[in-house]
C-alpha cells in the first residue's frame, strides 16, 4: 500500500470522533461493599460492532503514520474488547487482570508534540494498555513510554483496577493530566474536563444547559449514594446508574464491566439496517435490550488458537460465550464497511478507497505469535 494512502487511513479513521454529531458520553466507577463495577454508556450514531477476544503473546506494531516511531510490544495479558472501526482499534475494554480502559470525547484535548517517545494512535493505546498493564499506576507510567498522534481524536479515559484504583486521564496543553486517589473524589466521567465537571458539581452549578455536565453529576449522585442500591444487585444498579444518563435513541451501548467477577453484561439499544442497494437506514422502534454476558471464565487467550468475535446485535440473552466465532479477516472487513456506511448515511461522508478499506481489514494480519518454550 502506497505511503499517501497509509496517512490517508490514519486521519479517517480519528476523524470520525471530532464530529460535531457526536453525543455526550458517560463512564463511572462504583465500589460497594466487595463489588467493584465499570458503568460505560457509549451514545454515537450506531451501535454497530463486535466483541473482541485478544489473545496474549502477539507480537505487534503500532498502526501510526509512517513518518512516526511506532511503538513495539507483545502483549502480555488477553483482553475483550469492544470494537467498531476495526480490531486492535477498541473503544473500550477489560483485561484478564481486571483493568478496564474506556474512552470518551473532549473538544479541548491538545496531546503532546512530537519528540522521542513511539507513537500511537488513540484507540490503539486503549489496547495497548491492556495488553499490558494490571494496574492504574501502570497505565499513568506509560506516559513516559508513548504519546498518541491522531490529529483528529479527542479522547479522555477513564479507567480502574482489580484493587478498585482509578484514574481520569486527559491531555491537556500537550501534557498528561491524571486525577487518581484524593485527586479523583468523584469517580465519574464524561465530556467536560474533570476539573470543569467536580467544580460544577461541588458549586451545584448549572447543568440543564450543558448535557455532558449534567451526566457528569448525575452519575455522581448516583453512584456516590450506595445505600440507594441496597436492593439492587451492584450490576443491576449500575445499569439504573447508566439508564438516568441515557440519551435515549442516542444511547448505543449500556456496558457493565463486573472487575470482581471478571465478567462483561452489555445492552445494545439501537441498530440501523443496510436495505438493498440505496442503502436506506431504518431505526428500530425503542425497546428493552436483552441483557448478554461476556465471562472470563473458560475463555482461552492463547494466540496460537484463533482470536473470538461475536457480533453485538446478536439475538442471545445472558451467557453468549458459546456463541463467539473465531475471527477473520473478512468479519473485521465486514464491520468496518458496516461502520463507515452508517457513518456516511449519518452524514460524516467520509470514504475508505477499497486499498485502504484492505489495509486496515489486513492490519491485524501482521500480528506475530510468540510461543513460550
Amino acid at each position: 500500500m502506497e505511503q499517501k494512502s497509509v496517512i490517508i487511513l490514519s486521519l479517517v479513521v480519528v476523524m470520525i470522533f471530532s464530529s460535531p454529531l457526536a453525543y455526550p458520553c458517560t463512564t463511572f466507577v462504583s465500589h460497594n461493599g466487595n463489588s467493584l463495577v465499570f458503568g460505560r454508556n457509549l451514545d454515537w450514531i450506531t451501535g454497530t460492532g463486535l466483541v473482541m477476544v485478544n489473545p496474549r503473546n502477539l507480537e505487534k506494531v503500532a498502526l501510526v503514520d509512517p513518518s512516526e516511531k511506532p511503538v513495539k510490544w507483545i502483549s502480555k495479558f488477553g483482553s475483550i474488547t469492544f470494537n467498531q472501526v476495526g480490531r486492535d482499534l477498541p473503544y473500550g475494554g477489560m483485561n484478564e487482570s481486571g483493568l478496564v480502559v474506556e474512552h470518551m470525547t473532549l473538544d479541548k484535548t491538545v496531546y503532546p508534540s512530537k519528540d522521542n517517545r513511539y507513537a500511537i494512535g488513540a484507540c490503539q493505546w486503549i489496547q495497548f494498555q491492556l495488553d499490558n498493564y494490571s494496574t492504574v499506576e501502570e497505565v499513568m507510567s506509560s506516559d513516559t513510554l508513548l504519546r498518541i498522534v491522531d490529529a483528529g481524536s479527542t479522547f479522555h479515559f477513564l479507567i480502574c483496577d482489580r484493587f478498585g484504583h482509578a484514574a481520569a486521564i486527559e491531555f491537556l496543553d500537550g501534557k498528561m493530566i491524571c486525577h487518581a486517589g484524593q485527586d479523583l473524589p468523584v469517580r465519574v466521567l464524561a465530556n467536560s474536563t474533570y476539573e470543569e465537571s467536580m467544580s460544577c458539581y461541588n458549586n451545584n452549578g448549572d447543568i440543564q444547559s450543558n448535557r455532558s455536565l449534567y451526566n457528569f453529576c448525575t452519575a455522581a449522585r448516583q453512584t456516590n449514594n450506595p445505600d440507594s442500591a441496597a436492593h439492587d444487585s451492584t450490576v443491576d444498579y449500575a445499569f439504573r446508574a447508566l439508564h438516568a444518563v441515557s440519551q435515549g435513541l442516542g444511547t448505543k451501548w449500556s456496558i457493565v464491566y463486573d472487575i470482581t467477577n471478571l465478567r462483561i453484561y452489555f445492552k445494545v439499544f439501537e441498530t440501523p439496517t443496510i436495505v438493498g442497494e440505496q442503502k436506506i437506514f431504518l431505526k428500530q422502534p425503542p425497546y428493552e435490550p436483552i441483557t448478554k454476558v461476556v465471562d472470563f471464565k473458560g475463555l482461552g487467550f492463547d494466540c496460537s488458537d484463533a482470536a473470538k468475535v461475536l457480533d453485538l446485535d446478536c439475538n442471545h440473552e445472558g451467557a453468549v460465550n458459546q456463541y463467539l466465532v473465531n475471527y477473520s479477516t473478512s468479519i473485521n472487513k465486514e464491520f468496518i464497511s458496516k461502520a463507515f456506511t452508517f457513518f456516511k448515511g449519518w452524514g460524516i461522508n467520509i470514504v475508505l478507497k477499497d486499498e485502504e478499506m484492505e489495509y486496515l481489514a489486513k492490519y491485524p494480519e501482521s500480528f506475530k505469535c510468540v510461543v513460550k518454550k
